[in-house]
């Protein structure tokens, strides 16, 4: 441990598991407080009970396409770390959704659980981050914003607009301190999916598939993703903004 975010106060959205708690990890073991969030309460409750071995660690359940949920889950971290000064959101949805036959209901639901978590919750931390004057904001986005994919037209179009919003929120928080940049992963073999993989006839297989997409023949790792969000949470990158940063094995240069 560096310490390289201490004193950092990070409010984290779909903290409970997977990226949003391998980020939320690699905070508080750099010395940041952190604050987790997501839907399941007694899973979320887990996340932050392990987390405390390391740091400061509290959270608090709620739906973060909901702006009262929001609203409230933004009070609630401040008020226990004593202001926000890191937002980092990573929660979505996915599925497949070819365009010849996916309902529009299926495709409003990525959508909305995509892109609305990122609006809310920048926007109900915006003067927690304005009033701290140096803030990072760090939107876990996707390869797939950034390159197309057969029969994904929600969750490529909803991580290319959540790359977009990146960029915009970017340009309006620039002269005031506060930076926002995206993380745009591969493969990471988190536990949803290797579960998800096992609903597969040949699980392994479909892992290997997918490990063997990118030029570096293998997933990407967890600690690899928290790694990337401990330096945009901190002051080493203060002359970053706006990227979209792809943390791929090469995917999207191919």
């Amino acid at each position: 441990m560096s310490d390289r975010v201490a004193g950092k106060k990070a409010l984290v959205y779909g903290g409970g598991t997977g990226i949003g708690l391998a980020c939320a990890e690699a905070l508080v073991r750099e010395g940041a407080a952190v604050f987790l969030s997501s839907r399941r309460k007694s899973v979320v409750h887990e996340a932050a009970r392990r987390l405390a071995d390391h740091g400061l660690a509290g959270y608090a359940a709620g739906d973060a396409t909901s702006v009262a949920d929001v609203r409230a889950v933004t009070a609630a971290a401040a008020e226990f770390m004593g202001g926000i000064d890191t937002l980092v959101i990573s929660a979505g949805a996915g599925g497949r959704t070819p365009i010849f036959d996916t309902e529009p209901e299926e495709f409003q639901r990525i959508v909305d659980n995509t892109l609305r978590p990122i609006f809310l919750g920048v926007r109900y931390a915006s003067p927690h981050l304005l009033e701290v004057g140096k803030a990072s904001v760090i939107v876990i986005s996707s390869m797939y914003g950034l390159v197309g994919q057969r029969e994904r037209v929600a969750y490529c179009g909803a991580k290319a607009g959540a790359n977009g919003m990146v960029k915009s929120m970017a340009l309006d928080f620039a002269d005031k301190g506060v930076r926002v940049n995206a993380i745009c992963p591969g493969f990471i073999e988190t536990p949803l999916a290797i579960e998800v993989a096992r609903l597969e006839p040949d699980p392994e297989a479909t892992l290997k598939a997918k490990r063997l997409m990118h030029p570096v023949p293998r997933a990407g790792g967890l600690e690899e993703v928290g790694e990337l969000a401990v330096y945009l949470a901190s002051d080493l990158s203060a002359f970053m903004t706006g990227q979209t940063i792809a943390l791929d094995g090469g995917y999207t240069v191919r």
